[in-house]
């Protein structure tokens, strides 16, 4: 049975078909992105305390996340975890509790020009942690990517920025979007698009530039997408709905629009949730292969957007092991739906639609 939680609703059993598995350099991702925060000012601006980033632990969260990850590799993936939850709850801080819409906008206008596509152009000297964590992050990853995956990341990091502009406009209006508009939006503007490429990253598995925007990877990255947004609008239904007054939460928006209560709505929103997962495998294993075929994908090219599939698959798993036990979302009583006896058979190994599929044995190797 699911367990109930402190907030107004009960966890529902959610659909984890693949198991989570923690990256074996947990530790030196944790010591890393602490001292990195550090250099970067993140601790002396009243945003953050040691206290507030320990309990959040974004290195937990990227050791389950990217498992395979080498370590300089996961260090830098937990930094960028770092900059982006940073960045977040200082928009938060400096505009979003006091809707200051004019402000926001001139303070994200100015974090394009520290990601320059090729890596050379001067850009402004930076003023904040967000900027200062910007600036050195670009320059530890543009040199393991391409220009195509340089110009998606950063339209990827874009999008995040017109995310906040949308929820800050929503809260300072109170509006509060319907199911289709909010879905479309929240996948456009979301930050999982940009965990996605954050993926191919971790992986050492670029999708080769001749099919990343095809129908098929575009399918897999929105159902990725979607279910991870999904997912976190129920962990995090409490703290941002109840404590921060957001509007842009997929259960806020199944109760106002459905008048749903918050465990229909929550039971909804998983529902949805699970759809878009097997939607993602039934892609993988019916449109991957004539894909393919159709543009002439050689074995090795295959490989790696096998491997990435793979690191999205992981990343669904880890999310949620992160979410279970994270000091920034709800807890479930009783020390987690981890200890659950539902939980724990999820663990045993994967189940669902086509997880048995050979492939996955060549995605591993």
């Amino acid at each position: 049975m699911p367990e109930k939680m402190a907030a107004a609703f009960t966890m529902p059993e959610f659909y984890v078909p693949h198991p989570a598995r923690m990256n074996p350099n947990l530790e030196r991702a944790r010591a890393h992105s602490t001292q990195w925060a550090r250099d970067m000012g993140m601790l002396d601006t009243g945003v953050w305390t040691p206290e507030i980033l320990a309990g959040d632990d974004y290195g937990f969260m990227c050791a389950w996340t990217h498992p395979d990850a080498p370590a300089e590799i996961l260090d830098l993936i937990t930094d960028w975890y770092v900059w982006v939850f940073y960045f977040d709850d200082e928009f938060f801080a400096e505009f979003k509790q006091t809707k200051d819409v004019t402000g926001a906008k001139a303070y994200l206008d100015r974090l394009p020009a520290f990601m320059p596509i090729n890596g050379t152009d001067l850009s402004p000297e930076p003023r904040n942690p967000t900027e200062r964590g910007l600036v050195d992050l670009w320059q530890r990853t543009i040199g393991l990517m391409s220009q195509d995956w340089r110009r998606r990341f950063t339209t990827s990091t874009h999008n995040l920025l017109l995310e906040c502009m949308w929820e800050i406009k929503n809260m300072a209006s109170g509006t509060v979007a319907n199911p289709i508009e909010y879905i479309e939006m929240r996948r456009k503007v979301g930050g999982a698009p940009w965990s996605a490429n954050l993926v191919e990253v971790s992986e050492a598995a670029e999708v080769p530039a001749s099919i990343a925007g095809t129908r098929p990877l575009r399918v897999l990255s929105d159902t990725f997408s979607d279910a991870i947004h999904l997912r976190n609008d129920i962990f995090s239904y409490e703290r941002e709905v109840q404590r921060e007054g957001e509007n842009s939460n997929g259960v806020l928006v199944f109760e106002k629009f459905f008048g749903h209560d918050t465990q229909t709505a929550v039971e909804a929103v998983n529902a949805l949730l699970t759809s878009r997962l097997h939607q993602f495998e039934n892609t993988v294993f019916t449109e991957l292969p004539t894909l393919f075929a159709e543009h002439g994908v050689g074995p090795l090219e295959q490989a790696r957007v096998l491997k990435y599939v793979k690191g999205l698959q992981d990343w669904q798993s880890g999310g949620h092991e992160w979410h279970l036990h994270a000091g920034r979302y709800t807890k479930v009583e009783g020390g987690g739906a981890g200890n659950s006896a539902f939980f724990r058979t999820i663990l045993r190994g994967p189940t669902g639609l086509g997880t048995s599929g050979a492939w996955l044995g060549v995605a591993r190797g």
